[in-house]
Parts: structure tokens; C-alpha cells; sequence
């Protein structure tokens, strides 16, 4: 999480690490979770213009992680939060993140997420294109990630059709 916060995504604060009880103590941020808000869609007053507001953070944060070699590992609706005070997107839950410039895994990072908006949020219509169109204007290297992206589909296309 550090690295992430040295490339400009915001996450939360790390205070203090105990070797001795194995606990790390972190900023809490107060807000909702980006699947809350995007369950809310159409429902409790999250119009589109807020929903494209957090799909292209969305976007520019993964856009940074990865041109800086971070692949989260898990990017769901739950692992991101929104700071209420700021309106700010906070990405958490890093622990099954790792360094990595390769395309693919890059790739298979935003394809993760499109699976869950898909199975989570079917009802928030495009915010995968919003989030991705915000992964372009961030990402120098969307080119090589948007194209294995492609290939990825296509294989979980066969996966979901064969079994």
C-alpha cells in the first residue's frame, strides 16, 4: 500500500506495524463502500453523474498502479471505499496485490473487476467503459493492457461455455 500511495492512489494511512502481535494499525476512513453506493444506483439518489464521478477515479487509480508495476489482485466494489468528506476514492484490501509489468496480469487485474461489476452491479449499465475510459486518460501503457484484455475475455468466454 505504501508503493500505491508513492504513485498518487490514495489508500489508507498505515500508523504502526507490531511485529509482536502481527497487527497493523490503519487510518479509518469514513465512508461507504463503492458496492454500496453502486447497489444504491437508481435507488437512494446515486445519479449518473456520480457514478461516472467514481468510475473514471476507478479508472485513473488502476491506470496508476499498474503503470507503476502494481497489480492489486482484487479488485471488487468491496475493496474500495469512498471518504465522504472528500469524495475521494480509497482503494484497500492489498493482500493479494504484487509487482508486475507484465500486460496480462494486468489485464486479468481489470477483467476481475469487470466480472464483478457484471455479477454485482449488472443493473449500473456501462460503468465498466467509464472505468475504463478513465484507465486510458491515466495509463501510458492502456494500449498493450486494453489488447490482452481482449484475449482475457475471450478465454473466460470459453471457460464460462465449456465449464
Amino acid at each position: 500500500m505504501t508503493k500505491a500511495r508513492r504513485l498518487g492512489v490514495t489508500t489508507p494511512v498505515l500508523y504502526a506495524v507490531d511485529p509482536v502481535t502481527h497487527t497493523l494499525t490503519f487510518e479509518y476512513v469514513e465512508g461507504p463502500s463503492v458496492k454500496d453506493i453502486f447497489l444504491g444506483f437508481g435507488l437512494v439518489g446515486v445519479d449518473e453523474e456520480r457514478m461516472t464521478d467514481i468510475a473514471t477515479q476507478i479508472g485513473n487509480a488502476i491506470g496508476k498502479l499498474h503503470d507503476g508495476g502494481l497489480v492489486h489482485g482484487d479488485l471488487t466494489t468491496s475493496n474500495m471505499l469512498m471518504r465522504s468528506a472528500a469524495n475521494q476514492l480509497v482503494l484497500i484490501d492489498f493482500g493479494l496485490g504484487f509487482t508486475s509489468t507484465l500486460p496480462e496480469d494486468k489485464a486479468v487485474d481489470l477483467y476481475v473487476l469487470e466480472r464483478a461489476l457484471l455479477s454485482m452491479h449488472s443493473s449500473c449499465g456501462n460503468v465498466m467503459d467509464q472505468i475504463l475510459a478513465g484507465y486510458k486518460k491515466s495509463s501510458k501503457q492502456w494500449s498493450s493492457t486494453f489488447n490482452k484484455l481482449a484475449q482475457v475475455r475471450q478465454r473466460g468466454r470459453k471457460r464460462t461455455m465449456v465449464g
